[in-house]
């Protein structure tokens, strides 16, 4: 469902970044998974206008073209799961 839902977000907003050029469709390909994350410690933000809802990604540590997820909008005690992960071509 938060996938369903950052999805629509992604497609209908004007995506502003700083320091990154993903595009629409890297952002909105996000494959759900269970396994642990290990990441380069240097977070990537991306956001979503007008809502102004904020994505922020890191990159995995074993794949360079890997960036998990984090939607800030679904933070819950500054604590934040990642939805998912993200191929950067």
């Amino acid at each position: 469902m938060v996938k369903n839902k950052l999805v629509e977000n992604i497609k209908t907003s004007k995506i502003e970044q700083s320091n990154s050029s993903f595009s629409k469709k890297e952002l909105s390909d996000i494959h759900i998974v269970s396994e642990k994350m290990r990441v380069v410690d240097k977070d990537i933000y991306i956001v979503l206008m007008p809502q102004k809802d904020t994505l922020y990604m890191n990159q995995d540590f074993n794949d360079q073209h890997k960036f998990w997820v984090h939607y800030k909008k679904y933070e819950i005690l500054k604590i934040t799961e990642p939805v998912g992960y993200i191929i950067k071509n």
